[in-house]
């Protein structure tokens, strides 16, 4: 949310946060024109502040005000969902001063990096292995984490590499939680505030759908999930055109015209998005395409230069879109980074050929582990047997990549990460109980599944899954 030029409106100002007493803000430290984020003088929280000034006497800004309600609203929500609450900052209050003509958020401050400046770092190294499965894990755990949102029937709606914070013990949290369409909207889905942009959303679509009372789908986060690939690995949130091909292109008007009257319909209903949503022939003229937009635009192209385009089976015309497609993607993704196309482009094509959800789409993402680890997993690792024992089917663990299994070299056996067993588990993580078997000498630690009892034997307070959910280092023999 960063802006060129950062307010300080409303330094020095002193707010009261239930349990925290007056809290002073000292520094902003991101601003838009409606909010801004402060430091304060209390180490480890900060204020998001809403500006409801207005020019009317006696009055606030309806737009920031509505903001303010509805990510509030969205805070409450999650945080009241237990397997959900780790993924984004931790809450302290809220409030509005209708004198003073502001609102605000106190919450935690994360000491780390967005997504998009961590990948920028990576591409300094040089993608050294390390880094390649750093940034694989990241991803992974990112989608991971957005699906068990999902899962609980909330959509990000804009989700992009700025609103994923990635701390320095390796965990990933979400902020700026605005955007979200939660359970609560769905009984009235024209209440909902939509406020994506086009580089990340399909904004045509959506804003049609919630026009029409159809509530967002996970299509949504699917298609936002890989223009963010793309951002990670490019910087850029749109696609680059040759000359050649862009003049080609705009001088075929009948492929791109009626695309340009539903974003000039677009305009009329929603003014705001003029300057973010160009025509197609603009974005033809600037050589540079929304990804919302390419698909479109390549389909009909494809179909004038094929002339039995339109004969072809559905499912050839589909196979023919998404490798063009992928292929064009690929061609602007650093070397290294050429694994991310495929993924890239079965998030963001067409709805009907679209990865269905995150967890088909982190498959895609995938690095392996190899098949002896997968073999010595299923056959010798006692999680799996234990939760069979509770009743769950412990599917992931056919799954494996080489980031989420470790050799434990004193059993001779893999052993599993905690952090995507809980990811897995969900609710269930707070009822498989631990024992604490051995560390190695990097720090790893290495835990065996075992009934309550026996995990409050050896522990005044038992361990359980969900208390080491974010606790990269240990494994689960």
């Amino acid at each position: 949310m960063a802006g060129s030029v950062v307010s300080n409106k409303h330094a020095g100002v002193v707010v009261n946060v239930g349990g925290l007493g007056g809290v002073r803000l000292i520094q902003a430290i991101a601003s838009n024109p409606e909010t801004a984020i402060y430091q304060t003088d209390h180490p480890g929280v900060i204020v998001k502040l809403f500006d409801l000034g207005c020019e009317k006497v006696g009055e606030i800004g309806y737009g920031p005000f509505m903001s303010f309600q509805a990510e509030l609203a969205n805070f409450e929500e999650i945080i009241h969902l237990e397997s959900l609450r780790d993924f984004v900052p931790a809450y302290f209050g809220a409030n509005i001063d209708y004198e003073a003509k502001y609102a605000f958020i106190a919450m935690e401050y994360l000491e780390g990096q967005n997504l998009r400046h961590w990948a920028e770092e990576a591409a300094a190294t040089g993608y050294d292995p390390e880094a390649l499965d750093n940034l694989r894990r990241a991803t992974h755990e990112v989608l991971a984490i957005l699906d068990s949102f999902h899962r609980h029937g909330l959509i990000m709606i804009d989700f992009k590499p700025d609103n994923v914070i990635r701390l320095s013990n390796g965990n990933v949290k979400l902020v700026d939680l605005g955007a979200f369409f939660t359970p609560r909207h769905r009984s009235n889905v024209a209440s909902f505030l939509y406020t994506a942009t086009p580089d990340h959303a399909e904004v045509l679509i959506d804003a049609s759908n919630l026009q029409a009372g159809i509530a967002p789908t996970v299509a949504s986060d699917v298609f936002s999930a890989g223009v963010a690939l793309f951002e990670m690995a490019t910087g850029k949130t749109r696609l680059a055109l040759s000359p050649a091909t862009a003049d080609e292109m705009l001088a075929m008007p009948e492929i791109y015209r009626f695309r340009d009257t539903q974003i000039t319909d677009l305009w009329r209903a929603f003014p705001h998005l003029k300057k973010d949503m160009p025509l197609v022939h603009t974005q033809l003229v600037e050589r540079n395409l929304l990804f919302s937009e390419a698909w479109h635009l390549l389909k009909a192209y494809l179909a004038s230069k094929m002339p039995d385009w339109e004969s072809l089976p559905s499912e050839q015309r589909d196979e023919i879109l998404l490798s063009t497609g992928t292929t064009f993607i690929l061609e602007q993704l650093p070397p290294p980074l050429a694994w991310l196309a495929p993924a890239i482009a079965r998030a963001t094509t067409f709805r009907s050929i679209r990865a269905r959800d995150l967890r088909e789409l982190i498959i895609l993402l995938g690095n392996p582990a190899p098949d002896h680890v997968l073999s010595d997993v299923a056959e010798h690792c006692l999680l799996l047997r234990h939760l069979r024992d509770l009743g769950i089917e412990p599917d992931f663990a056919a799954r494996l990549n080489t980031w989420e299994a470790r050799l434990d070299r004193v059993s001779g056996h893999w052993a599993i990460s905690v952090p995507l067993v809980a990811r897995e588990l969900g609710e269930n993580a707070r009822f498989v109980f631990l024992r604490h078997d051995h560390a190695d000498q990097e720090g790893h630690t290495y835990w065996i599944a075992v009934d309550e009892s026996e995990a409050a034997q050896v522990a005044r307070t038992p361990v359980t899954i969900a208390r080491l959910a974010k606790d990269h280092r240990s494994w689960l023999r």
